[in-house]
């Protein structure tokens, strides 16, 4: 059982919880340094304990940038060559491998 309520608070509690362990890996830092950093309120761990299939990233100080896209289009907006660029735009950046899978999926759906 947890002895936490958030990433926050186990990080000021000297917790290295598993989300923390996942960010540091992928961000390429170390942990303990990590941990110091969340328990100051310069990096957040978004982390809801209620979510079971949470793949953690870390926001704030001294972290990677995370690029956020929303590709679609709706009976509102159906400009595909904008969304397109969109997915184009992200890719340069360094894409997820979730938004290139969506990207691509998008492609497909539009039979670009």
């Amino acid at each position: 059982m947890r002895n936490y309520t958030t990433q926050m608070d186990a990080a000021r509690k000297g917790i290295l919880t598993e989300e923390l362990k996942k960010v540091a890996e992928k961000e390429q830092f170390d942990p303990e340094k990590l941990r110091e950093l969340v328990a100051q309120g310069k990096v957040a761990i978004p982390a809801n304990k209620n979510h079971k299939c949470l793949v953690p990233n870390g926001i704030g100080s001294m972290l990677k940038t995370k690029i956020n896209v929303n590709l679609g289009t709706s009976r509102d907006w159906k400009d595909v060559d904008m969304e397109l660029e969109k997915g184009y735009v992200q890719m340069k950046a360094g894409q997820t491998i979730p938004a290139k899978q969506a990207f691509d999926e998008l492609r497909g759906e539009l039979g670009v």
